[in-house]
């Protein structure tokens, strides 16, 4: 025979995890914050941009950018995201030069 208070504990413990299962389902929804940029660095907006944030700053900061702005060519830029590419950054082959083109644009020689 079952005591009321085992049935009490077991509808308490069927409630706590339907509520933690339905905050889960919540949060699993809510957008990932936009990551934390370097100060005085800012990222323009485009598809370079989208680029960047999703294959790049999973492992770097920006500090390349700062120290290579006004600098690298796009070729430069191009070299670098290629050896990053071989090294496990999640990239493909378009990426790669749309990258590259925003990189030069954005933090080239001749970046506005």
């Amino acid at each position: 025979m079952e005591s009321s208070g085992f049935r009490a504990r077991i509808r308490t413990s069927a409630c706590v995890l339907g509520v933690l299962a339905a905050c889960w389902a919540c949060t699993a929804q809510l957008p990932k914050p936009a990551p934390a940029y370097e100060p005085g660095v800012e990222l323009p907006a485009g598809r370079g941009r989208e680029i960047l944030v999703a294959s790049c700053l999973s492992c770097h900061d920006l500090g390349g950018l700062a120290a290579f702005k006004g600098f690298y060519t796009r070729d430069s830029w191009r070299a670098l995201v290629l050896t990053m590419a071989a090294n496990g950054a999640e990239i493909d082959g378009s990426e790669i030069e749309v990258l590259a083109d925003y990189l030069e644009q954005h933090f080239g020689p001749d970046a506005r």
